[in-house]
């Protein structure tokens, strides 16, 4: 029994320690695990945010593109009417010019020229005027699209810096893993070991400490028996005590009667006897006297 205790303080102890340990390296390996995933998922996140940027970045500069492209062609339209609308006017001053030399019957003609030069000139003022709002409205698009370029091209360089260090704590975590979990597995089924050990002795434990509570009670059910039989035992005496007690007059009074009788009749065959012999001794005597 004493052995036992012993035997089961010991994987007792042996129990907590290995759990100890089980639950420090547990801890390790569950950090190690979280930093995998968490860098893995990184990873992916990163490639799919880089698909993404780099999407975003194909289609800013697509429009930018356009827009330069848009801005270069309003800006050779509007050469192009800048070089019509001094065109237009060196016609002016020159139908102008004319219209002072020539006779009255051209006058009516030069007017029509003026008039249609003038709505010409108007026409290609408005246009430089479109021109310009447009060519100012791309400038801005222009540039906002280049800010916008920019800024993705920064996110890019970012997550250029920040990938080699997720792929670092990748391949950190995958190690510290796989040189973990081997040891986490031993001391589980070192643990189970312990455990399956400290079970069975405590069963037997169990099973002694049965048979001896079931042995003191059957030695307290005899002892009970005992002591009944005992209790039983002393009060037959007792009543058989009390019974002699209470019969001496009977018997004393018997007794003396007895006595009496006895020594009445012990008398009686003394008498008898005493006069049997002297008639005898009598009957005897009388022939000597003849």
């Amino acid at each position: 029994m004493a052995s036992l205790e012993t035997l089961s303080k010991s994987y007792s102890v042996k129990k907590a320690a290995v759990s100890k340990l089980r639950k420090q390296v547990e801890n390790k390996l569950k950090e190690a695990v979280s930093k995998k995933r968490r860098a893995s998922s990184g990873l992916i996140a990163l490639e799919k945010q880089k698909e993404d940027l780099t999407r975003a970045k194909d289609h800013v500069a697509q429009i930018l593109n356009q827009h330069l492209s848009q801005k270069a062609s309003i800006e050779r339209l509007k050469i192009a009417a800048e070089e019509r609308l001094l065109h237009e006017q060196d016609a002016k001053d020159q139908v102008t010019q004319q219209s002072e030399y020539g006779s009255p019957e051209d006058k009516n003609s030069v007017i029509e020229r003026l008039k249609y030069i003038d709505e010409k000139i108007a026409e290609l003022h408005s246009e430089l005027k479109e021109r310009e709002s447009g060519h100012a409205r791309l400038e801005k698009a222009i540039e906002s699209g280049e800010k916008e370029k920019s800024k993705l091209e920064g996110q890019l360089k970012k997550q250029g810096h920040t990938k080699p260090i997720l792929i670092e704590q990748l391949k950190a975590s995958t190690k510290a893993e796989s040189t973990l979990r081997p040891k986490f597995e031993s001391l589980l089924k070192l643990e189970a070991q312990a455990s399956n050990a400290l079970a069975t002795v405590q069963k037997k434990l169990t099973e002694i400490a049965a048979q001896r509570r079931k042995k003191m009670a059957a030695l307290a059910a005899k002892k009970r028996k005992n002591n009944a039989r005992k209790l039983a035992l002393k009060k037959t005496r007792k009543t058989k005590t009390r019974k002699t007690k209470r019969k001496p007059t009977k018997s004393v009074k018997h007794k003396t009667r007895s006595k009496k009788a006895s020594k009445k009749k012990l008398l009686k065959t003394i008498k008898r006897t005493s006069t049997g012999t002297n008639k005898k001794t009598a009957v005897k005597k009388k022939p000597r006297r003849k």
